[in-house]
């Protein structure tokens, strides 16, 4: 390749072009990085950027025999003489994704195993551990890759982390550490919403970059991308000067799915959780849509939540062992208590609905139990 390396200035240099990653696995950077005789990190980020240029300052027939080359391995490539413009440099996203159907949690780790070059086991681990993320500085020929990769399987977001809002999270118990972190918040001019948990929100990238620079040795403190957080929308009951009417019906029908003659039902059965799982972006549209029709909703933070799990009825009790010992909830030997009984211990809100599929395919019923953040 040296031998066929021509000046910048040559008009007869060549460049190749990555237009997307189409089809290709990860495990192939490494290879193409070896031909190329540049680090491994530096191809897999101009692969995964693309459009952008792989390589220039090469003859024709090297840059043509290149593209065919990375064709075959599955890429979208492009020759262009070294005269033509270069591609405009890709807004970067990261990318979080989210279970909706916990029976799918196999199918999707296999596929975001593959598109990723990781073990299931890493994969299954990104999929379960909130808020999901499993891409970071990718652009959006990527994520439209990886989207034709998952098909289905998940519910995907992306984000310019450079250009979101920020909610800021602490897990301490009052001392020296809690006090000082939330001194820096307010010297930061961050408005602050508690004590712990979810401490504030709609904060700037630098400011709650810069803020967990300062405190990430303490192990206590996240900033997570607003984008990618995940609420479940809870109905409200109804003031009892308020009359129910066609609006409530339509609503409730339109944007939840309640059939219309399940509306009284629902209603009187408020508080209800409505709407599961919508992502931070969508929750006005929701909120005034209800508020419009006279119905209230409320926003519960779902991204963090622990919950606990009930066993009210099983029909199969040897198999709903098995599954319980499985996941590791349930020592192996040990008879099970009569129904109704709670699992020992909380889990995220993901890991927990993963794991009440797999029970309720036992024939076993389950509910869950809150826990907060």
């Amino acid at each position: 390749m040296a031998e066929a390396q021509l000046s910048h200035n040559d008009p007869q240099a060549f460049r190749v072009l990555v237009k997307s990653v189409g089809t290709a696995r990860p495990a192939t950077a490494a290879a193409i990085a070896k031909g190329l005789g540049l680090p491994a990190a530096t191809v897999v980020s101009r692969l995964y950027r693309a459009p952008s240029v792989l390589v220039d300052g090469i003859d024709e027939t090297l840059a043509n025999r290149m593209s065919s080359l990375l064709d075959d391995i599955g890429y979208e490539t492009e020759v262009q003489q070294e005269s033509e413009p270069a591609p405009t440099p890709s807004e970067l996203h990261d990318v979080a994704v989210y279970l909706h159907d916990p029976r799918k949690l196999e199918t999707a780790t296999c596929r975001v195993a593959a598109f990723l070059g990781i073990s299931e086991s890493d994969a299954s681990q990104m999929l379960l551990t909130p808020p999901g993320v499993v891409l970071g500085s990718v652009s959006e020929a990527t994520i439209d890759a990886f989207r034709r990769e998952m098909a289905d399987q998940v519910s995907i977001l992306s984000s310019r982390p450079d250009k979101a809002l920020y909610a800021l999270f602490l897990n301490s118990e009052p001392g020296v550490v809690q006090n000082q972190i939330l001194a820096d918040i307010r010297k930061a001019g961050v408005e602050r919403l508690a004590r712990d948990g979810l401490v504030a929100s709609e904060v700037d990238h630098d400011t709650a970059v810069a803020l967990w620079k300062r405190h990430q040795a303490s192990n206590q403190f996240r900033i997570v991308n607003q984008d990618f957080l995940r609420f479940d929308l809870i109905l409200q009951k109804p003031s009892r000067d308020q009359l129910p009417g066609d609006a409530w019906i339509e609503v409730l029908e339109k944007h939840a799915g309640v059939p219309a003659d399940m509306a009284d039902e629902v209603l009187a059965a408020a508080p209800i959780r409505l709407i599961e799982s919508v992502p931070n972006a969508g929750i006005g549209d929701y909120l005034e849509t209800f508020a419009e029709a006279g119905l209230q909703l409320r926003a519960d933070l779902i991204t963090f939540q622990m919950l606990g799990i009930r066993i009210l009825s099983c029909k199969n009790r040897l198999l709903l062992q098995e599954v319980l010992e499985r996941f590791g909830l349930w020592p192996a030997g040990k008879t099970l208590p009569r129904t109704p009984f709670d699992l020992d211990g909380v889990m995220p809100e993901l890991r927990a609905r993963v794991i009440g599929a797999a029970l309720e395919d036992t024939s076993a019923v389950v509910e869950f139990t809150e826990s907060g953040l």
